[in-house]
């Protein structure tokens, strides 16, 4: 018999591995290929993946009806894992022959080699004087790993890159010489020294000596090479040797067998084309596709036939441009029968959300079927983490075979967090992140932990981030600033007798910050500039440290016993290498950024209690494997197929040169992938119209079958069923029409109501008095950001203590030079908080212009002024419904005059408030404070004092730097304002007055309370 017969093709249409399984369990001998004595369990079957290996054996089990069989030796050919070693056990078999046994020479492990490489990368950048720190070395690394694998699984020699380039061109290319010699001698020598090989390298090794030895020393049984398309030359290799093998077998997929001879001809060029890879094969093996037999024993079932025709359909739609004028003689008597696209729809959503949410609908639908199966074929990974978020939500755990980055595992993020905390010197954003994940726990119970947690947020973390805080560190360790700032607070409640609790609280917070400087010790003890080693083995420390709880049990090490356990062996693996790397100096700076990037870099795939039925596929995962219903996702151009790219350091002429593929060659796998897929029993191809709203193009070969479908029909229409869960995704997805709410109108007992308000919150009485029912009766605080920007309010405050201290500091006399004097209280009072340094480090210049002019403002004031009273707190008391009520206010200065006269001043920042509001009392704080002072309310103010002057000092530092703004009349002004406060206080004493929210939205400065009352949701488009 022809050694040609020996390959054979099972059609599109057909289901590759049960096909596979019944041939070989029903015929052995392949229809006499074999001798009769041939058995199962003489096989050895190569498939493409080990998700392969694993259907076949799964499939010769269950179609053989009994519980125990003799299975053939099922190995994978390849793997989507590139570092996987392959026929290990057949090495016994090659000692004969001459060279190093692969198992000799060792694989270096990814990390290992990013690490050596970025090593090599960085010496090039630093010798050839070239900017560029870890960032722009890692992404060099990244363009040069490719570039590495490219070239070892395409076997080129890279000393060729010497010579490639032509004379005129050789300037510029020896500039990237220069560079590449990394990989043309730097790296090989370094492989030299550690006695490993590139994956790629050992995979090519394996191969090639497994293929030597077969073709010296044939194996006695027979051997079947299925499903793969022998896109690696060593793969190619192999598959020539097996099919010359007088008990070998290569079974091919998808071979189309009805493309007319000149279309297959063309495709030596046609590299984007589904048959490409098949054609080069043959060529390889120097077959004409006539010598390739059909797979014995094809078993037909009701839908094959739809199936195959589907299969010719697809195969038409996409033969090469040049054949497309053939499509018109398919409306003779080729036309194919409209029912094959029963089961093969169209979804195109409006953008990613809605194609993911009809694509999780469509596979939860799927399970009201039993034994119905399906699976989502995507090469994209967003889309794919949306179904499957999707279906979680809907209780169905999905098998996402691409499972997801090591970095966003919950070890990988804790780790992540520790070092970043480390890096940002213990920023509170990157601190609290650290300190609220579920692993943390610093030797605490759950509710001890979360308690402490939330008291130095409270305490410390919240407003403006802490730095300096007037204590003096040698360390500049952002913890000694907190914790500066915690002793600063704790002083102030010591000194307010009233907070005892919460002065105790906040000691046991500045406790459990000295435990965190102590748990974090290791890595302090880093110095900037370390190797991986110390790094990675300070990093563990601190993790295991955090992580135990009150019983000393370390939760990060428990979760191994949980669905985490793959994780932590993974991140383990990874901190090996880090642990291995004694001579990789990384600065502190990049110690996150660089293991974000190793983590991110590192796939786990759990083993979750996922559904038997359901899954979701890469290309390469989804070979070979079948499903009832297959839905092809992101069928965008760009998304799938990917857009054919060249790489960062070879053009097209170069890789021509070189001997290596175009680059659309991947594109030509896709489309094989695409075509096998396509022939489904029940086909579903989805694409988003927009992503992040720009437009998509549609792919390639949807825009094919809808241009043939359109020549034979009409254009295909969208899936009816589409249409449906589109519709039930619509109405899951859209929130009911919001709820005409109510302005709330709180009516509370008249004994809870306020019997203390402080001048300032009189405005907020008259213009949002829901704000003062949160914060006085319902004792509601807002919470302050997590490091705070510098706001007016920020500035104002500062502004206000610099010229209290200023005054505090020359009470009765004026320095000689004032102007400099106020500067260096300033500087003096910034050094005491991180708020101080960072307005002067903006308005520095303003300042000292505001400066000057309250120079000239004491200077001409000072003369007639017996004494000042700055900050200064008051308060008057009188009977609102039969009960006394408590006016506060502080005054930013009071001046006495020599005469006995009051001038009370007012410091702004920001615009004060204008006359017509001060008149019409909707900023009532000045005349307050004068009835204030009229009633004696200010120590050291006589009663029944004439207010004189009622003045706003402006200080905005622009030109002029200040002004002055008085009041007339403000005896009057007192007078008036009191007795509207009265009328106001009695109308509110009435519990049947409710407190209504931004009651005039037009003079409410701040809203902390807007969403409390939710504002936005009954206010009128006309009330904002």
């Amino acid at each position: 018999m022809s050694r040609r017969s020996h390959v054979f093709n099972i059609p599109s249409g057909f289901s590759f591995l049960e096909q596979l399984a019944t041939t070989i369990l029903s015929d052995p001998t392949l229809d006499g290929l074999f001798d009769s004595q041939t058995r199962l369990q003489d096989y050895t079957i190569l498939l493409p993946t080990r998700r392969a290996v694993r259907n076949l054996q799964n499939l010769l089990l269950q179609k053989s009806g009994t519980d125990v069989l003799l299975m053939p030796e099922i190995r994978p050919l390849g793997d989507v894992d590139p570092e996987e070693m392959i026929f290990a056990e057949a090495e016994a078999g090659l000692t004969g022959l001459s060279g190093a046994l692969p198992s000799q020479v060792p694989a270096i492990s990814g990390i290992e080699r990013d690490i050596s490489l970025m090593s090599l990368v960085q010496a090039w950048l630093e010798t050839s004087g070239r900017a560029g720190g870890l960032a722009s070395a890692s992404k060099l690394t990244a363009e040069l790993t490719a570039l590495l694998d490219s070239l070892q699984i395409e076997e080129v020699d890279t000393s060729q890159l010497n010579s490639l380039v032509p004379g005129e061109f050789s300037h510029n290319w020896q500039q990237t010489l220069e560079f590449l010699k990394i990989l043309t001698s730097a790296w090989p020598l370094h492989k030299q020294e550690i006695g490993r090989c590139d994956p790629s390298e050992r995979r090519r090794l394996l191969l090639d000596r497994l293929t030597t030895l077969w073709t010296t020393h044939p194996p006695g049984g027979p051997v079947l090479a299925a499903g793969s398309t022998g896109s690696i030359p060593a793969t190619s290799r192999l598959l020539q040797c097996i099919a010359r093998l007088e008990k070998g077998a290569v079974v091919l997929s998808g071979l189309d067998m009805q493309l007319p001879p000149e279309g297959w001809a063309q495709l030596k060029n046609e590299h984007a084309h589904p048959q490409s890879g098949l054609f080069h094969l043959c060529e390889a093996m120097e077959l004409q596709r006539s010598d390739i037999r059909t797979f014995p024993g094809l078993q037909t079932k009701s839908t094959t036939n739809i199936q195959c025709a589907r299969a010719a359909f697809v195969n038409q739609a996409l033969w090469p441009t040049s054949l497309t004028g053939r499509w018109v003689d398919l409306l003779t008597d080729e036309k194919p029968s409209q029912n094959l696209f029963e089961n093969m729809h169209i979804y195109e959503a409006p953008d990613i959300r809605s194609e993911a949410g009809v694509i999780a609908l469509a596979l939860r639908e799927v399970l009201e079927t039993p034994k119905k199966t399906a699976m989502l074929i995507t090469p994209d990974r967003q889309l794919a983490r949306r179904v499957s978020i999707l279906l979680r939500k809907w209780g169905v755990k999905i098998n996402d075979t691409a499972g997801q980055p090591l970095s966003r595992t919950p070890v990988g993020i804790f780790a992540g967090l520790v070092l970043q905390a480390m890096v940002t010197d213990f920023s509170p954003v990157n601190l609290l992140a650290l300190l609220k994940h579920p692993f943390c726990r610093a030797g605490q119970s759950a509710k001890t932990y979360r308690q402490m947690i939330s008291r130095l947020e409270l305490y410390a973390l919240r407003g403006f981030k802490p730095a300096g805080n007037g204590v003096k560190v040698e360390s500049k360790n952002g913890l000694d600033y907190i914790k500066a700032r915690l002793e600063r607070l704790q002083s102030e409640k010591r000194q307010d007798k009233q907070n005892t609790k919460e002065e105790a609280h906040i000691g046991e917070v500045i406790t459990f910050i000295d435990k965190l400087q102590q748990l974090f010790k290791p890595l302090r003890e880093v110095p900037f500039q370390a190797t991986l080693n110390k790094v990675g083995l300070a990093l563990l420390a601190v993790m295991e440290s955090l992580s135990r709880d009150d019983a000393n049990i370390s939760i990060l090490w428990d979760s191994a016993r949980q669905e985490d356990s793959e994780h932590l062996d993974a991140f383990m693996s990874v901190m090996v290498e880090f642990i291995k790397a004694e001579d990789f100096t990384v600065p502190q700076s990049e110690w996150s950024a660089l293991l974000d990037y190793w983590l991110y870099q590192t796939p786990v795939r759990p083993r979750v209690n996922a559904h038997p039925r359901l899954s979701i596929m890469g290309l390469l995962e989804a070979r070979l494997v079948d499903a009832d219903l297959v839905i092809l996702g992101s069928l965008n151009e760009g998304t799938w197929p990917t857009l054919p790219e060249t790489g960062a350091w070879l053009s097209r002429p170069m890789r021509e040169s070189l001997g290596m593929v175009a680059p659309e060659r991947r594109i030509g796998q896709s489309a094989h992938d695409f075509v096998q897929a396509f022939s489904a029993p029940e086909v579903l191809l989805t694409r988003a119209e927009k992503i992040s709203g720009t437009p998509q193009l549609p792919s390639r070969w949807l825009s094919r079958l809808r241009a043939l479908h359109a020549g034979l029909y009409e254009d295909i229409c969208s899936w009816p069923d589409a249409e449906r869960l589109s519709t039930l995704w619509t109405a899951l997805d859209t929130p009911p029409p919001p709820k005409a709410e109510k302005r709330p109108e709180p009516k509370p007992p008249a004994d809870v109501r306020p019997d203390r308000l402080s001048v300032t919150q009189i405005a907020t009485l008259q213009s949002d008095p829901y704000a003062i029912y949160a914060k006085h009766i319902l004792k509601l605080k807002p919470l302050d950001p997590l490091e705070a920007d510098v706001t007016a309010a920020i500035r104002g405050s500062f502004i206000h203590k610099v010229l209290e201290q200023f005054t505090l500091n020359h009470p009765d006399t004026l320095p000689d030079d004032t102007a400099a004097a106020l500067r260096e209280t300033a500087l003096k009072l910034a050094d005491e908080t991180a708020e101080g340094q960072a307005v002067l480090l903006y308005w520095w210049s303003r300042f000292s212009a505001v400066a000057d002019w309250i120079a000239d403002f004491e200077m001409s004031r000072r003369p007639g002024i017996s004494k000042i009273f700055t900050e200064i707190t008051g308060s008057m008391t009188f009977d609102i419904a039969n009960k006394p009520f408590n006016l506060t206010a502080k005054a930013d200065r009071i001046e006495l005059t020599d005469k006995g006269y009051i001038n009370i001043l007012d410091y702004k920042t920001g615009l004060p408030p204008s006359k017509s509001d001060i008149e019409k009392m909707r900023a009532p704080q000045m005349p307050l404070e004068a009835a204030i002072a009229i009633s004696g309310g200010f120590e050291g103010i006589d009663k029944n004092a004439r207010i004189k002057e009622l003045s706003h000092i402006q200080v905005h530092g622009g030109y002029p730097a200040g002004t002055i703004r008085t009041e007339e009349n403000p005896e009057e002004l007192a007078e008036t304002a009191l007795s509207g406060l009265k009328k106001l206080l009695e109308y509110y004493a009435d519990e049947n007055t409710a407190y209504i929210p931004e009651l005039h939205p037009d003079r409410v400065s701040f809203r902390d309370y807007a969403h409390l009352a939710r504002v936005q949701e009954w206010m009128s488009e006309e009330d904002s």
